[in-house]
């Protein structure tokens, strides 16, 4: 079953016309929940119109660029997550809501009247020391992925072994992390365990988490993180093997950020 990490904003508002702003971080998907107004976004060289009443979910590997039609702006509430382990798709999933009474209590949780509650401003910390509203945020994002995945026939990891590795790599991205650390943490013999995960998730563990570790860094660089820092957070011993990393990925093509 998954598990919510971090929540890193939440709230609802207005997006101003043209196209909006949306944040990018690797491991962090995005629900979008439409009130009103026009507008939809651009995936994949195409463009897809919103619709109100309607939920989408954003992965965080999808290509996914919102914007607003000028004389009709568009009132959304959205929730910004860690899900783990991650559902592996690039594509956007939506879900007409219409009156479903479930949906919209879930919802209504993160609905602030125009406010955005972040991480970096120290209210979401504040908010989820009480204990019982974080666990109503994760569940209520459990409930609403569910929902979508469900009525998408989006297939889910169900791999306790699989699902035990992703959350490792996910969370600990800054260590020196192994595929030899990561079989032994999951009591499997590390042949076996390669096997096992490239079943499931298609493709090896070394693979994914070199890829995890590249996305996490080309993110990192439109903070305006220096790439020593961004080193530390990504598990490489220091600049210069990080700016290889890098360049080697992009020579091949494998990313485009």
């Amino acid at each position: 079953m998954e598990s919510v990490g971090r929540i890193v904003c939440y709230g609802s508002k207005t997006a101003p016309p043209g196209f909006w702003y949306c944040m990018k971080h690797v491991g962090i998907n995005r629900l979008y929940y439409i009130h009103s107004g026009s507008g939809g976004y651009v995936s994949g060289g195409k463009t897809y119109r919103f619709t109100p009443n309607t939920l989408y979910y954003i992965p965080y590997t999808a290509d996914f660029s919102p914007f607003c039609d000028e004389n009709d702006p568009v009132l959304h509430t959205f929730i910004d997550f860690e899900l783990i382990p991650p559902i592996l798709t690039n594509k956007i999933f939506s879900l007409e809501v219409k009156d479903d009474e479930r949906i919209l209590s879930a919802l209504s949780v993160f609905v602030l009247g125009g406010k955005t509650v972040e991480n970096e401003s120290g209210e979401l910390a504040a908010l989820f020391a009480d204990t019982s509203l974080c666990e109503l945020c994760k569940a209520s994002v459990i409930f609403l992925v569910s929902k979508i995945a469900s009525e998408n026939r989006i297939e889910k990891i169900t791999d306790k072994v699989v699902i035990r590795a992703l959350e490792r790599m996910h969370t600990s991205l800054g260590e020196k992390l192994t595929v030899n650390d990561v079989a032994r943490e999951c009591f499997m013999n590390t042949d076996s365990f390669i096997r096992r995960f490239s079943r499931v998730v298609g493709v090896t563990p070394r693979a994914y988490l070199k890829n995890l570790r590249i996305r996490t860094a080309c993110c990192l660089k439109e903070t305006g993180m220096s790439l020593s820092e961004i080193a530390l957070e990504v598990g490489y011993s220091d600049a210069s093997a990080l700016a290889h990393a890098l360049k080697s990925e992009k020579t091949q093509g494998t990313i485009g950020m």
